[in-house]
């Protein structure tokens, strides 16, 4: 753990932020009670460490590192006997992964401590002879705590639920009036935790949890694509023994729930993975979205491995089903220290970051030689949050057709409310091309101050402009194509 500890620490400072942690920066600049994209509580945990130790890198992710050091901490403790657990530190979640600031941070929090507490209350229900198996009141409670926390760190977490209530219904069908009204009272407690959520949505006119909704329920006929793509991404993250261990998992929860542990292990992990598999069939889904599954998972894998699996094959069965995800971090390793040739680098998103954040940080030092305090604008969040970490004034472009304009992206936590340029008189706009027909009638032809080229291993590969535009006067001709 202390070499572990040591190690995030080092790549924490060293690998160059993303735009995505740079966004939550942002959300933590200006507290509230949720955010449009997700729930708060990864803006919250920014805005405390970032108080206490500035606005560096390091800073930002420190609540991603401490989170992922409690996270393998507790596999340690649940995985019995712990030969994979050095397997497990080696996949991409816990090397680079564990210092990424996102939403899945308070996520994996919480979802593992609630791991632990299920096991504390199935163990309580499971009488020994002679005594009456009975959860506490404060045990209840602290669950509550527990799942509402979770659910202000991303929705996800409310598959915790019908897989913990599974875990109960497998533990005592029949004395469902010793687990069943308690298992109630915490769900109560959870939502008044969710409270800051359920205000900001009202606020906003549910506005967010409707876009998430659609986000999660988009359907596509063409499963063969994003069925494949989504597996294929659990491989190179996770290796084959997730996927190859669930049916074997269906197949032997009977002998499973004999133990709580590997009953609420199995439950928190069949029934969450299972639902993403079959999502994955039904439309596109983020390769992110099934990350929590596996916490239930890898206890159940060291069982399987220590007690299942014959001696002679265990070897094998670790190089197999984790071989993949170990040779992506080797790789990624060797291709940020020295990069590799045979990587396209149309396609190299690892080594590419740091010049393009170079070119952000010349870019803004150009905003404030030129003088003007006018506002910046791009068409994107992850830009928008990415000048506004190097002290830009920026606001990111939205309109009800922002999605039908080459470029611009979603609506986010800068569009609340809309920032319209049609409303500046004059105002700059970093971007690679000049803005779209459709988004520059009533301007000015652009006035170019600067470029500002992103060269990835001697290549030139893409670049920005600092353009200057103002609105044209009364009776002025619009030259703009139409």
């Amino acid at each position: 753990m202390l070499v572990t500890a040591a190690c995030y620490l080092v790549i924490g400072a060293l690998l160059p932020p993303l735009d995505d942690e740079l966004y939550y920066w942002c959300w933590a600049q200006t507290p509230q009670l949720s955010y449009f994209d997700h729930a708060p509580l990864s803006g919250w945990f920014v805005a405390a460490s970032t108080a206490v130790f500035g606005d560096s890198v390091l800073a930002i992710r420190l609540p991603a590192i401490v989170t992922s050091l409690v996270v393998v901490g507790c596999l340690g403790k649940l995985m019995q006997p712990a030969t994979l657990w050095p397997w497990v530190i080696l996949t991409p979640l816990f090397t680079f992964g564990a210092v990424l600031l996102t939403p899945d941070t308070p996520l994996l929090l919480f979802w593992t401590l609630y791991l632990v507490w299920l096991i504390a209350a199935h163990r309580r229900l499971t009488p020994r002879p002679g005594e009456v198996g009975r959860i506490p009141p404060a045990l209840w409670l602290l669950g509550g705590v527990l799942l509402g926390c979770g659910a202000l760190g991303k929705y996800t977490m409310a598959l915790t639920v019908p897989g913990s209530f599974v875990s109960f219904l497998l533990a005592a069908p029949r004395r469902w009036r010793a687990w069943l009204p308690g298992y109630v009272a915490h769900g109560l407690v959870s939502l008044v935790l969710f409270t800051p959520v359920i205000v900001f949505n009202y606020q906003h006119d549910f506005v967010p949890i409707r876009f998430q909704w659609a986000h999660a329920t988009a359907s596509d006929s063409v499963w063969w694509r994003t069925a494949p793509e989504f597996l294929g991404i659990q491989i190179l993250l996770f290796g084959l023994l997730p996927l190859g261990l669930l049916p074997w998992t269906l197949l032997n929860l009977r002998a499973l729930t004999r133990d709580p542990r590997l009953r609420v292990c199995a439950a928190l992990y069949a029934v969450p993975f299972s639902f993403f598999v079959y999502k994955s069939f039904r439309g596109p889904l983020e390769g992110n979205w099934a990350l929590a599954a596996y916490l239930g998972f890898w206890p159940v894998a060291a069982h399987w491995h220590g007690t299942v699996c014959p001696p002679r094959l265990r070897l094998l069965a670790r190089v197999v089903g984790l071989g993949v995800p170990f040779a992506v971090v080797i790789g990624a390793a060797i291709h940020l220290a020295r990069p590799l040739d045979f990587v396209p680098i149309a396609g190299d998103r690892i080594t590419r970051q740091a010049p393009r954040l170079e070119a952000v940080r010349l870019g803004a030092e150009a905003v404030r030689r030129d003088g003007r305090p006018l506002p910046v604008f791009t068409p994107t969040y992850q830009m928008t949050a990415l000048l506004r970490y190097y002290g830009v004034d920026a606001r990111q472009m939205y309109a009800d057709e922002g999605e039908l304009v080459p470029g611009h992206t979603r609506p986010s936590h800068f569009t609340m409310p809309p920032q319209s340029h049609f409303d500046c008189d004059e105002f700059y706009v970093w971007n690679e091309e000049p803005l779209h027909s459709a988004m520059a009638r009533g301007l000015e032809p652009a006035v170019v101050l600067g470029s500002f080229p992103v060269v990835v291993r001697g290549v030139e590969v893409s670049g920005y402009r600092l353009m200057y535009y103002r609105r044209l006067k009364p009776g002025e001709p619009d030259s703009t194509p139409r």
